[in-house]
């Protein structure tokens, strides 16, 4: 996945301030989270066949989502 994050920073993990625009990316596979990333490319593997849904959430450095919450979600098919 590629991430285009406009507004917002994604920072290292040893920051631990919290502020508005600064913060990093949740990756979520059907629900669960499966990365927490300090970047914006990451790849995925998906090993069940069938539809899935992908949610990329940009988080503050607690890890609490911002409000109003900042995310994407897509939909896709794994053969």
């Amino acid at each position: 996945i590629k991430i285009d994050l406009q507004g917002g920073e994604v920072v290292d993990p040893s920051v631990r301030e919290v502020t508005p625009t600064t913060g990093h990316i949740h990756v979520e596979l059907d629900g669960i989270v499966v990365s927490m990333r300090y970047g914006l490319e990451q790849t995925i593997e998906v090993e069940e066949p069938g539809t899935h849904t992908l949610r990329v959430e940009f988080v503050a450095a607690d890890h609490v989502p911002f409000d109003p919450r900042v995310f994407a979600d897509v939909a896709f098919t794994a053969k």
